[in-house]
């Protein structure tokens, strides 16, 4: 038996879907898009992924469908995985992932393309169907790449996961085969790939008896007939398999069709008008937003449906139709178990969706509880002549099963199952979710009208007078390392009203890191009206260091400011990161969306340095100088068994420094203080990896009493006392810290280069500052940090972050006084901790 479960669904956290294909042997096989949070919802669902080594990329490639697969990437490489192969339509791919080379490697995992049309195992074939799109207008060819271009990204790719580790200190910005200018490219002329999937038929049984009747020996030519060869006796007597062999039993063929838009309709009506839908057990459809569900897609579903007996089972998944079901369930329990002891900290994640009249209503669909329907064509869909109950809904409980069946005597064996048996409702949960986790807490104070009627679809966020001259702030990722069920990655966003000589408030807002899905977390939060206001005040994103928990969701809020500011001339918005990261930004962007980047304003973190020596940038080669290169070790090396003699060659070659890189971009920087109000930006090199920084940011926040607001912001970093405290973040409104680790594991603090929870006060402290945040914990605590056994805090008030926490600096050290009730509410998910440690042993 074969089973596809989904993995994502498309929602307001998880945008596209992804299914799992498994046999009953364990041997797994990913198809779809890899959008960000897809990493979280393997660790939510508790699907292991040790045997997976091939992911089958769908549709057309872009940052809303690959957004995940990075850090997907980095996760498998760290489970141990030796090999991992992305099989995709075209050459893009190789591309795609080199614009990763500064942040995505690992060593010890083989990290491979496949642009095959067919890939083959001993379970099953994939046939590639890649499909252009019916206009193509100013588009440039599908491949822009030379072949010596094409040759060249695939070596790089290949150089991002090497199999030995180096013996030096490794750096990929210094290594030449990995630090080289990729060719711009942008107006590709995009085609989705889609994929047939047959899996391998079982031979039938052998018929001892039978063959002995036959006169067939025993020995040899049993066997050569139990594999299907035909064989001849002595005699002469030819004897053929199927005379000894019970019927072939087969599996039902799989389509997954994914259409990025409505201009493939027609080119998907031409490839697939005479596909023969014998054997044909189900199509999944990934429809994409821009997908219009009217007659035309109904057309189009319908020729799949030739056969007389009719058994085809359709799986749609679009905006529309799947429901906006809550992917992250535990994340969402901790939300409401905190927000009952600080109601108005926290919002309720939004579940509230509206689906497509056109769909439900030509396949004869029942509408999902809590949902409503919109209509989006002036005239009706026609009637589908496909069987309502062969047309599915693609959610997470979405289930196939493949079993076996004899051709012509059965009939396909094709099961569509719920796999969700709990009775609570992912769509609108709230009741039982209070009576599982709410009720037993036996908090006084709190009510399921209060908790739960009083503040559906209510933001807490921004939302009162009297806060709006207020600081805010979301942290909206509180964890390290990966996502986790509990704690997303880091992610902390700041609101700094300014107030004009005539009273007026505006607000800059600030991102400090983003790790992945970000976006999905203010979605989730956020009505659209409310991220319409957040993103229209988003003025700058920045980034601390070059490590995948902290950068992932950038790209995602980038586009999303796009999204909510193109339409103004003027709109610009300042990105600070460290250099290679904007190298990514500008190859990314510069091939997807290039009116983004033209409204981007980049400062390096260096050029903010605290300090008179600003480093210098390493050069970049050509690709011309990186052929050369490869070429002048290829034969130095006798064999390609040789590593350690290609790796010391590897190190004899040195990159220049760039020197214009160390003049500070002072026009920028000052443009930056102007727009956003600024006194002050300055970062110091933070204790932890190499191009890592701290900051701190002095806002003036009155235009007539020029009252200035100051916040430091620690990034990942060892206890920096000189740099960060006494200097840069001296006297700090508001110091962010991180506080990865319980004190007692102060060596692992000191291996990993973080800090634990008394390292941070000590930081705070020696900062003097006023108020004090402490996020970033270990994914190994998910539930509440320590907070017995502290040393003395000096600052006025002070807080421990949990994801989408909404704090209003004048009332932050509200938590302090439900301290005691943190540990209390978490104790099933500690006792369900410790069973999942116990059964991963």
């Amino acid at each position: 038996m074969f089973s596809i479960t989904t993995i994502t669904q498309p929602s307001l956290d998880t945008k596209h879907p992804l299914l799992l294909l498994q046999s009953s042997h364990g041997e797994k096989y990913v198809f779809g898009k890899v959008a960000e949070g897809a990493q979280r919802s393997l660790t939510e669902n508790k699907i292991r992924i040790a045997k997976l080594e091939n992911i089958f990329l769908t549709g057309e490639l872009n940052w809303s469908s690959l957004g995940g697969l990075p850090g997907m990437i980095l996760t498998i490489a760290d489970q141990g995985k030796t090999k991992l192969v992305l099989n995709y339509g075209t050459e893009l791919i190789n591309y795609i992932v080199s614009t990763w080379r500064y942040f995505v490697f690992r060593f010890g995992i083989q990290l491979s393309t496949n642009i095959s049309k067919q890939y083959k195992d001993k379970l099953l074939t994939v046939n590639t169907i890649d499909i252009k799109p019916s206009t193509s207008i100013n588009k440039t060819t599908e491949n822009p790449f030379s072949k010596q271009e094409q040759k060249i990204l695939n070596s790089i790719v290949t150089n991002m996961f090497p199999r030995l580790a180096p013996t030096h200190k490794y750096e990929p910005s210094s290594d030449p085969y990995l630090n080289v200018n990729l060719p711009l490219v942008h107006n590709i002329q995009h085609s989705s790939t889609c994929y047939e999937v047959i899996i391998n038929p079982i031979r039938g049984k052998f018929k001892v008896q039978e063959a002995i009747k036959l006169g067939v020996p025993k020995g040899p030519l049993f066997a050569k007939l139990s594999k299907g060869d035909e064989i001849t006796l002595e005699n002469g007597t030819v004897i053929k398999p199927e005379q000894v062999l019970e019927k072939e039993r087969t599996f039902g063929k799989v389509l997954i069709i994914d259409i990025p838009n409505d201009s493939y309709l027609d080119s998907m009506f031409a490839h697939f008008e005479k596909y023969d839908v014998d054997n044909l057990g189900c199509i999944y459809y990934f429809l994409s937003d821009e997908v219009t569900i009217n007659d035309k897609l109904i057309s189009f579903m319908e020729l799949f449906n030739k056969n007389e007996v009719n058994t085809v089972k359709h799986i749609v998944s679009h905006k529309l139709i799947s429901p906006n079901n809550i992917s992250f369930m535990g994340s969402t329990i901790t939300t409401l178990k905190l927000k009952a002891l600080q109601n108005t900290a926290y919002n309720l994640p939004l579940t509230n969706q509206s689906l497509s009249k056109e769909f439900f209503e030509s396949f004869n669909k029942s509408m999902p509880s809590g949902t409503s329907l919109i209509q989006s064509q002036e005239k009706d869909v026609k009637k589908s002549s496909i069987k309502s109950e062969n047309v599915h809904i693609l959610s997470q409980d979405t289930v196939v099963q493949l079993e076996p069946y004899t051709k012509g005597f059965d009939i396909i064996n094709c099961d569509v199952l719920e796999k969700n048996t709990s009775k609570l409702s992912k769509q609108s949960p709230w009741k039982q979710l209070y009576k599982n986790h709410i009720e037993p807490l036996e908090l006084p104070t709190i009510t399921y009208d209060r908790l739960v009627e009083d503040q559906l679809n209510v933001n807490n966020f921004n939302n009162k007078m009297e806060k709006l001259d207020h600081v805010e702030i979301i942290t909206l990722g509180t964890g390290s390392a990966l996502p986790s069920k509990y704690r997303n990655v880091v992610s902390t966003f700041l609101k700094v009203p300014f107030k004009d000589i005539n009273g007026e408030v505006t607000n800059r807002n600030i991102l400090l890191d983003a790790g992945e899905n970000t976006i999905g977390t203010i979605k989730r939060m956020f009505s659209s009206i409310d991220i319409a206001n957040i993103f229209k005040d988003l003025k700058l994103v920045y980034l601390s260091h070059l490590h995948a928990d902290h950068h992932l969701g950038i790209m995602s809020v980038l586009k999303e400011w796009y999204l909510h500011n193109g339409s103004d001339p003027n709109a610009i918005i300042y990105v600070v990161t460290p250099w290679q990261y904007n190298k990514f930004v500008t190859e990314w962007l510069y091939m997807e969306s290039p009116e983004v980047l033209e409204r981007v304003r980049y400062i390096s973190c260096e050029h903010l340095i605290n300090d008179r020596f600003v480093r210098m940038e390493t050069q970049s080669i050509s690709m011309n100088e990186y052929e050369h290169l490869t070429e002048n070790l290829d034969s130095n090396s006798k064999s390609s068994d040789e590593d350690s003699e290609n790796n010391n060659t590897k190190k004899k070659r040195k990159l220049s420094m760039k020197h214009s890189s160390s003049y500070r971009d002072l026009d920028t920087i000052q443009a930056m203080y102007e727009d956003l109000n600024m006194n002050k930006f300055q970062t110091c090199r933070a204790i932890h990896c190499n191009w890592a920084y701290s900051n701190t940011i002095e806002f003036n926040t009155d235009a007539v009493t020029k009252k200035p607001f100051k916040v430091s912001y620690s990034g990942d970093t060892r206890p920096n006392i000189k740099k960060f405290s006494e200097e840069i973040g001296q006297g700090s409104d508001l110091l962010i810290h991180e506080a990865t680790l319980d004190n007692e594991l102060q060596e692992d603090a000191i291996k990993k280069r973080h800090c634990t929870i008394n390292e941070a006060i000590q930081v705070s402290n020696a900062m003097n500052c006023e108020k004090l945040i402490l996020t970033h914990f270990s994914q190994r605590y998910p539930k509440s940090p320590s907070i017995d056994g502290n040393i003395e805090i000096k600052a006025k008030e002070y807080c421990f972050a949990f994801d989408g926490m909404i704090i209003d600096w004048e009332t932050l050290g509200q938590q302090m006084s439900i301290l005691p009730n943190l540990n209390k509410i978490f104790i099933d998910e500690a006792t369900e901790e410790k069973e999942e440690e116990e059964d991963n042993r």
